[in-house]
């Protein structure tokens, strides 16, 4: 928010996607957050050093200690290894990040639904199934 930190994100993400779990729900304080996820190795920091807040084993979340924006969930994805979920609307274009799932969809506040037709995961969309495509019925 007042760009005290910095990043940039070097290629294609593998995922893009909105997150319905409590965890990201309560780091971001809405109904649901939309992260863009890559590889540490293609993500640099510049200006003023990130705070960091560990939120579960092998989890932290980064923040400006300036403004508290919320920038990152880090942690480890099995198989991709060590990963940055940058939160999509820090991003100078967020315009550009189109999501392409929902993460942890079982977890969500009932009374908020996004409309589109995009799968719904069990978890991350990554290795998790898919539960259904579009809004829940009611």
């Amino acid at each position: 928010m007042c760009g005290a930190v910095r990043y940039e994100a070097r290629g294609e993400s593998f995922s893009i996607a909105h997150c319905h779990c409590h965890s990201c729900r309560k780091n971001n304080g809405g109904p649901v957050v939309t992260l863009a996820g890559y590889l540490k190795s293609q993500v640099t920091f510049s200006g003023k050093q990130r705070s960091f807040y560990a939120s579960s084993p092998g989890v932290l979340r980064a923040f400006c200690s300036n403004c508290g924006t919320p920038l990152t969930w880090e942690g480890d994805a099995g198989e991709l290894g060590p990963v940055i979920e940058l939160h999509v609307s820090t991003f100078d274009d967020p315009e550009a990040m189109v999501p392409t799932a929902h993460a942890f969809y079982p977890e969500r506040i009932s009374w908020f639904e996004v409309a589109d037709d995009l799968p719904r995961h069990e978890g991350f969309p990554e290795d998790s199934v898919v539960l259904c495509h579009g809004p829940a019925k009611r």
